[in-house]
């Protein structure tokens, strides 16, 4: 069912499907787009999508436990999240239909490795840097991969929604999140995306992947690990 995978009609690109991979390939005008579902250890359940060699959740993650079963902190006080440390969460303006929506903001020491705790699904990851490079790359660059990543139209975008053609490009469909600062405050929703990877660039710092409703093009940088950023796993 395309509507229920989140498809619309279009230009779809042809994968192979592994039969042990938990996708079924649905059929456009003699094309084939994989598709899936995972679930993670709260029950949520995520579309997946397959883009060119990887396999990406399609949706953000809003799970409230790691892997292992560890609570993640659940902090709405600002400054108890400016402070926080251990690995904390939070959704926009603390509204349930924002979380359902747009999934949880984790700060990076929720999504670091190091602790061994891991915050995605077995046989998933947080994506490094260098594995969003190779998505933009396959996607046409950072000029142009924020507008092949976006859900088109204004239903979780303000505005120009410029360069959105996700729905022909990917099937990524990134949604106008937001973020949470690292004081503790919320901004930017149906502006703005953000998304951690799990590459550290400093002591403070960790890189980020990013895109907004008025420009096409991917921004790669840094920022302060106390920040609140969307989470797309990635298969192993």
């Amino acid at each position: 069912n395309l509507s229920a995978a989140g498809l619309v009609n279009g230009t779809y690109k042809a994968y192979a499907v592994d039969a042990d991979s938990n996708l079924s390939a649905a059929s456009l005008d003699n094309v084939t787009i994989a598709t899936g579902q995972l679930v993670d250890i709260d029950g949520n359940v995520y579309r997946t999508v397959v883009i060119d060699t990887q396999h990406w959740m399609a949706e953000n993650l809003k799970v409230t436990k790691y892997r292992n079963g560890v609570d993640i902190s659940h902090i709405t006080n600002n400054s108890n999240w400016t402070s926080n440390t251990n690995g904390a969460y939070g959704y926009y303006n603390n509204s349930n239909a924002n979380r359902d929506t747009y999934g949880m903001f984790y700060n990076w020491h929720a999504v670091d490795n190091s602790s061994s705790r891991y915050i995605c699904p077995q046989g998933w990851h947080v994506p490094t840097a260098d594995e969003y490079d190779v998505l933009s790359t396959y996607l046409g660059g950072n000029s142009v991969a924020a507008g092949k990543i976006k859900e088109p139209g204004t239903e979780h975008w303000q505005n120009p929604n410029t360069g959105a053609d996700n729905a022909t490009s990917s099937g990524f469909n990134a949604l106008g999140a937001g973020y949470r600062l690292n004081n503790g405050n919320y901004g930017f929703l149906k502006q703005t995306f953000v998304f951690w990877t799990v590459s550290s660039a400093s002591n403070s710092n960790a890189h980020y992947r990013a895109g907004s409703n008025s420009s096409g093009s991917l921004t790669a940088s840094s920022f302060n690990k106390a920040a609140g950023f969307s989470v797309r796993c990635l298969e192993d």
